[in-house]
């Protein structure tokens, strides 16, 4: 009996032993499985921290929205016109109705004759006592056809009458010598301008805008007289004026601003300080102040910001000239990558569209007031080159606020930030000098006060050029080349006109391609209505860029 209950507590004991180890095993277990399924979830999170991307801070533009630097102001409505006669012709005046909506004047070169075409040779001699004998005529009918189509006239005083320089000596575009007898160049700007009043009234005529000569500085094609001499026809042409339209808009030649030429800012020294040849008192009026720029392909550069910057400081020095409208007045790419200059001035494709992008940042910046444009359109249509497009993008931002913006950005891709009528505005651009570059770039906007603070929701709404957006011209290379027209392997390729590459069938071609080529040109929208929002009160955007590449983000609060 006492064996028996002593099994049973042995029984009992190793039965208690059993369940305090499997109960044990089971919760070392469960705990074991807890801590790994918390490591699990500390590895993910940290693994999910460490995918967050980290923003290189020389891809950001940092954007202020509450302060502003300036306007977004038009600088690309006028164009020049080297044969003012053309406005004679209805077809023409009616061929010049589809820009209107972004050319508002014509600055027209080499009224008063001297022309190697013989054209506008209104200077007739003199009579027995002196005077001269002019007729303006044809001069009115060109003038009266031009102002039918409303646009406001620029005039240069420019090329002198062959018969009023002595010998003949035919220079690149036509006389450029000064006149002999400044009695009878006084005379001749007197009748011009009188003639102008009489036909369309001093109040109009004193609006216009009158510039003495095209790039004096270069010699001989434009000038084959002195500095000194330019100086002395500058300051006579500009008393004669001032006598007929004494508060005349009046301004000297554009300077060449290339090496070949022969002086720079010491024209501008002269009308501020020098003696006046004219009336013998110190400095000259100048109501604007002008020069060329034309950018060569082939030197894989942007020349603007050192020849603006020379100007600019030259002008500041002077009280009376730091404030007058600042100009381009030629302009354009002069030149392709291999060199060839051809009648185009300038690129087509998605090249001079990010050209033009980065010229009109460095305008504002160094306070460029206009850039005179030749044309944005492709030869023998109304299809816009690459860089019309980018004008179209600026339409979208005239005369809002430009905003105060901080970057470290190199080379040549930035930012304009503009506030309009309650939208922020970003043109992002990215440019490279060489056309077969694969340099892309990805800018990062950062946005914050001002508009930003007030609130958290943003519609944005996006416009591209670059190769595959809002640009045709290799559609066009491609589709002339496979046609077997003949190509001019020496010639300018890719400027806004074909021609210069091309034999004549590249006519056809356009003409059958018409509509795929209007599709292709049309400026494209790549983000309709997406929803961007704020955090920690900034709104930062990721902005990728081909090489060349130009975009206008719009944001619109929701």
């Amino acid at each position: 009996m006492k064996s028996m209950n002593l099994f049973r507590k042995l029984f009992f004991l190793v039965f208690l032993l059993t369940f305090s180890v499997f109960f044990t095993c089971s919760n070392s277990e469960e705990i074991e499985k807890e801590m790994m399924e918390n490591s699990e979830v500390e590895e993910i999170e940290e693994t999910e921290e460490e995918e967050i991307p980290v923003i290189d801070p020389n891809k950001v533009v940092t954007i202020n929205t509450g302060a502003t630097v300036g306007q977004l102001y038009n600088f690309w409505s006028t164009r020049p016109m080297v044969n003012q006669t053309r406005f004679n012709s209805a077809n023409f005046r009616a061929s010049v109705e589809s820009i209107k909506d972004y050319v508002k004047s014509y600055n027209m070169v080499r009224v008063l004759g001297g022309r190697t075409d013989n054209r506008n040779s209104f200077y007739k001699g003199v009579d027995a006592s002196g005077k001269i004998i002019t007729d303006f005529s044809l001069l009115l009918r060109d003038m009266r056809g031009f102002m039918q189509t409303g646009f406001k006239p620029r005039i240069v005083l420019d090329n002198v009458p062959w018969e009023m320089s002595g010998e003949r000596i035919v220079d690149t575009y036509g006389n450029s010598k000064p006149p002999i007898d400044y009695d009878l160049w006084r005379q001749y700007i007197n009748a011009f301008l009188q003639t102008l009043i009489n036909e369309f009234g001093i109040n109009e005529v004193k609006t216009w805008r009158f510039r003495v000569a095209t790039e004096p500085n270069y010699t001989p094609n434009h000038w084959r007289g002195t500095k000194e001499d330019y100086f002395k026809h500058y300051d006579i042409t500009v008393d004669e004026v001032l006598k007929v339209i004494p508060d005349a808009i009046i301004g000297p030649g554009n300077l060449l601003t290339e090496n070949v030429a022969t002086y720079t800012t010491e024209l501008i020294d002269h009308c501020a300080t020098g003696t006046n040849y004219a009336t013998g008192e110190k400095g000259t009026k100048m109501d604007f102040f002008c020069i060329s720029y034309y950018e060569k392909i082939d030197q894989n550069t942007v020349n603007l910001p050192e020849i603006a910057s020379l100007y600019r400081a030259k002008l500041n020095s002077y009280s009376q000239f730091s404030n007058i409208p600042f100009d381009i007045q030629e302009f354009g790419m002069l030149r392709d990558e291999n060199g060839v200059r051809g009648v185009s001035l300038s690129d087509g494709t998605e090249l001079g569209a990010s050209w033009y992008a980065t010229i009109a940042d460095l305008a504002y910046k160094y306070r460029i007031t206009e850039i005179y444009d030749w044309g944005q359109e492709i030869e023998e249509s109304n299809l816009p080159a690459g860089r019309k497009n980018v004008m179209r993008l600026f339409q979208k931002m005239e005369d809002g606020n430009r905003l105060e913006s901080i970057h470290n950005l190199n080379a040549y891709a930035g930012i304009i930030p503009v506030a309009k009528e309650g939208n922020i505005y970003l043109l992002v651009y990215n440019h490279n000098t060489s056309r077969s570059t694969s340099g892309k770039r990805t800018l990062y906007p950062e946005l914050n006060g001002g508009q930003i603070s007030g609130g958290n929701s943003w519609k944005m709404n996006e416009w591209t050029v670059d190769k595959t957006h809002s640009v045709f011209m290799h559609e066009l290379y491609k589709d002339v080349r496979a046609a077997g027209v003949s190509e001019k392997n020496n010639g300018r390729i890719y400027g806004n006109r074909p021609s210069d590459r091309f034999e004549d069938g590249w006519k056809d071609v356009l003409n059958a391609n018409l509509t795929k080529y209007e599709s292709m040109a049309e400026l494209a929208q790549t983000i309709t209505d997406s929803i961007v929002q704020k955090t920690e009160d900034k709104l930062t955007l990721k902005v990728d860029l081909e090489s060349h590449s130009v975009k206008l983000i719009e944001l619109i609060p929701q």
